[in-house]
């Protein structure tokens, strides 16, 4: 057998990659707005939905703002898995809820099992406060963490990848998304400011 029968004698493959989606929504203004407001009625009439979060049918509302969200939410996904190479027709379940963020307010590290992609709109996001105490606070970001574990401990420091926590600071009008499996970690709010934001789980259901 020749060599060049024999194949390629080294491989190169990229294995158990992390996708992260950023997305600046086109036209945010307007709808955020519209959003916010409903949100505003939402947190009038139940002060605590935040921490009942399980309760809220976000995405059953008609209201056009929801609409809007709910069709560029749509948008992202079919990006994503045309993204991964994925081109078979799919369907898939949307549930979503809102959180109204005050001083101190934050969310400890967690994932969303049960679900294939997680996400958070940014509705309201307050500017970072001009001094902070610890560094490590990093008011209003948000940190995701390599799934693969330890995996850092053995870099050289050279790679894409050698670091175990990738952070966003997120702006009004940005849609993050990611694998739901994928660690990830809330900053608290330390502006007087309210943090708002929708958060979401999409569920592939053929």
């Amino acid at each position: 057998m020749s060599a060049a029968s024999a194949g390629p004698r080294m491989a190169f493959n990229g294995l158990w990659p992390t996708m992260l989606v950023s997305r600046r929504l086109p036209g945010y203004e307007q709808p955020t707005a519209g959003l916010a407001a409903h949100i505003a009625e939402q947190e009038a009439r139940e002060a605590d939905y935040t921490a009942r979060y399980q309760e809220q049918r976000f995405f059953s509302s008609e209201r056009p703002a929801v609409c809007w969200l709910k069709d560029q939410i749509d948008q992202t996904v079919t990006a994503f898995l045309r993204q991964r190479g994925i081109e078979r027709a799919l369907s898939w379940s949307l549930s979503g809820w809102y959180s109204v963020n005050r001083y101190g307010d934050h969310h400890a590290p967690h994932s969303h099992p049960g679900s294939y992609l997680s996400g958070t709109y940014y509705v309201r996001v307050p500017p970072a406060p001009a001094s902070v105490d610890d560094p490590r606070a990093r008011p209003g970001c948000i940190s995701f963490y390599d799934p693969r574990t330890g995996a850092n401990m053995i870099t050289v420091g050279t790679e894409r990848d050698a670091r175990a926590t990738h952070v966003v600071r997120p702006s009004a009008g940005t849609l993050l998304m990611w694998p739901s499996p994928v660690l990830h970690y809330v900053h608290p709010n330390l502006s007087a400011e309210n943090r708002v934001t929708i958060s979401f789980n999409l569920t592939v259901e053929r």
